[in-house]
């Protein structure tokens, strides 16, 4: 029971955080917090492990083929590169520039998208139901109804359904 509780007990803490916390945190926290959660789990990691990391000496004598594995593997996508713009048979069904297959796939994939209204579910209506019930009701003349939905309640973020 001592394994289990604990890990319980974090994975609650980690599904709040994500469900909760990290939908309304900018991109720069997001990456900053992300290399900082790395960081600490490599070295938690090492710490914790130590000691198979000291007696692990069988890669030893593999280390001086790094060098030329890696590159032989490097000519060998330089070859093939090679062949492939000469021979032209690694180029197929491509019209346009790349770009414009890119930006082609972006538009098609973002048609299939299903709106972000449909995504609500039982979670996300309580969820919103709750932000509603805490926030104060916005007078008549101050609500515009072309504006774009935002924050019900100052720097909590936008409801779950508007992600």
């Amino acid at each position: 029971m001592e394994v289990v509780l604990p890990s319980l007990i974090i994975l609650v803490l980690v599904a709040f955080f994500a469900f909760m916390v990290l939908p309304r945190m900018g991109p720069t926290v997001l990456a900053v917090v992300s290399l900082i959660a790395l960081i600490a789990a490599g070295v938690q990691h090492y710490s914790m492990f130590y000691t198979e990391y000291r007696l692990s000496t069988w890669q030893n004598s593999m280390v001086g083929y790094g060098p030329f594995i890696v590159l032989g593997i490097a000519l060998i996508f330089i070859i093939s590169a090679a062949v492939s713009v000469v021979t032209g048979k690694g180029i197929k069904n491509i019209t346009g520039t790349p770009m414009d297959t890119i930006s082609n796939a972006i538009t098609n994939i973002k048609s299939s998208m299903p709106t972000a209204a449909s995504a609500t579910n039982m979670v996300t209506a309580g969820i919103n139901k709750g932000l509603s019930a805490v926030a104060p009701a916005a007078p008549a003349a101050q609500a515009a109804p072309a504006a774009p939905a935002s924050s019900m309640i100052p720097a909590i973020g936008y409801k779950a359904s508007e992600v």
